[in-house]
């Protein structure tokens, strides 16, 4: 196999691995926590305790404004969550979590550590470790080629 064969094959197995682990979690959160992926990852992003805006939250996920604002709207509505208005500007808004939503987050927390536990004894703690750290290579190379360009 080349060299240009192994990279092609590494980011398609990368990416079908991605989709699979958003299926995974997206099912797995919805049965024992009640909430998707998407949500969850906004809550847990929250869960810092500090005020973070709508614009950081889509940013630092990759969701679209509107996703966010989709989410943050359910969030509020169910309770688990509140937006404020920023100080930096009125358009923008804030959002902190309600114990409500923290006490979401350490569920879905729990779920994502048993997960990865499983996967541990699965594939090995020691195989984990090596392909995050090939990852974090191979995601170092792809920043620097946007950087680039």
């Amino acid at each position: 196999m080349s060299t240009d064969d192994s990279y092609r094959l590494v980011l398609e197995r990368v990416h079908r691995a991605d989709l699979l682990s958003r299926r995974v979690a997206d099912r797995s959160l919805a049965a024992d926590v009640g909430i998707g992926r998407a949500m969850f990852l906004i809550l847990d992003l929250l869960a810092s305790g500090e005020p973070v805006s709508q614009r950081t939250i889509a940013d630092h996920l990759g969701l679209t404004t509107a996703a966010v604002s989709r989410h943050i709207t359910t969030g509020r509505d169910r309770g688990w969550l509140r937006a404020e208005s920023s100080p930096a500007s009125r358009r923008e808004h804030e959002v902190v979590l309600t114990s409500a939503g923290h006490a979401l987050v350490e569920r879905g927390r729990h779920r994502r550590d048993e997960a990865g536990r499983r996967a541990a004894g699965e594939l090995g703690g020691a195989e984990l470790r090596r392909m995050a750290r090939s990852l974090q290579g191979l995601c170092g190379y792809l920043e620097e080629q946007l950087r680039e360009r």
